[in-house]
């Protein structure tokens, strides 16, 4: 699950974000269905190149990290593919449903469930829940989804140890400590790479409160902070010998495919965004939604119109 913005703009109660500005939350989950194999061994124990191509990687980094979703609507030529997924024994994908809602993250995982419920997700052998740090994704996983494998998105936390390698030295030093620590973070070793953080946090000394969010020492605490909050679920060698996804490009890919309908500089929803956002979800599914609709439709009707307000 991953979350996205549009424009909200109610002529009974236009009220702005915080922000000031029409901005508001959507949410987007997709129920996957894929194929793969359990290895012994990891299947691709280094690093592939792509995270080694300095330019896709300040790319990826840019995309993840350095744009609001605020500040501009998605282009409607970006690639809609994942953008780095190209190992060795990755899992191969069947079928997905799309959820998309605005409602309270509680609501949206309901909902989230329900559809799994539906797709007969508890009885596969294999589950996993792929999202990046936000603590929303993972309060619906503890509430809807605990028997599913945890995993960090490994691209959201590789910009972590990107940033953290790149800020406060030159940009040849920098590079060499991102090879190294890139290719610990694949390789599971997760208390390498906090130890190399803690290694350059004492040189930079602790952020002062007054720290801007680039502030050398303040962008090493962030990602140092992240990988020790998550570190549970970065055990990548494992989860590729599962044959289980390890990045949530998929959900972020389907973000954008609903962003293309429901986003835009010049487009006010008001009312009609959730019944919107769920003609695009059921669009967007490879599963029968639509059937399904109709089918339980009439359980829905009671035969009386609904009294104007």
């Amino acid at each position: 699950m991953d979350g996205g913005r549009l424009q909200i703009f109610d002529r009974e109660s236009p009220e702005r974000n915080e922000n000031n500005t029409l901005w508001r939350e959507m949410k987007v989950g997709c129920l996957w269905t894929m194929t793969s194999e359990v290895s012994a061994d990891d299947p691709c124990p280094q690093l592939p190149s792509s995270f080694l191509d300095g330019e896709r990687v300040r790319k990826m980094v840019r995309e993840i990290k350095g744009f609001s979703a605020e500040a501009a609507a998605e282009d409607a030529s970006e690639d809609e593919g994942p953008r780095i997924d190209e190992r060795a024994g990755r899992p191969r994908p069947l079928a997905r449903s799309v959820v998309a809602s605005r409602r309270g993250i509680e609501g949206f995982g309901k909902l989230l469930a329900s559809d799994a419920y539906w797709r007969g997700f508890a009885t596969a052998e294999r589950k996993a829940y792929v999202a990046d740090g936000a603590e929303a994704n993972w309060g619906v996983w503890r509430r809807d989804f605990s028997d599913y494998v945890p995993i960090l998105d490994f691209i959201h936390a590789l910009t972590y140890v990107y940033a953290a390698a790149m800020t406060g030295q030159g940009a040849a030093a920098g590079w060499r400590a991102y090879r190294l620590w890139a290719q610990w973070l694949w390789g599971g070793e997760v208390d390498r790479v906090i130890e190399a953080l803690q290694v350059r946090q004492h040189a930079l000394g602790e952020p002062t409160p007054d720290a801007s969010a680039t502030a050398p020492s303040e962008v090493v605490a962030t990602s140092l902070g992240y990988l020790q909050n998550h570190r549970a679920k970065m055990d990548y060698p494992a989860y590729r010998k599962a044959g289980l996804p390890i990045t949530s490009a998929y959900v972020e890919s389907t973000v954008k495919q609903v962003a293309r309908r429901m986003k835009g500089t010049e487009k006010f929803w008001s009312h009609g965004a959730e019944p919107m956002l769920t003609l695009v979800a059921d669009h967007l599914s490879d599963t029968p939604s639509y059937n399904k609709f109709w089918q339980t439709r009439h359980r829905r009707l009671t035969g009386t119109r609904q009294a104007a307000a």
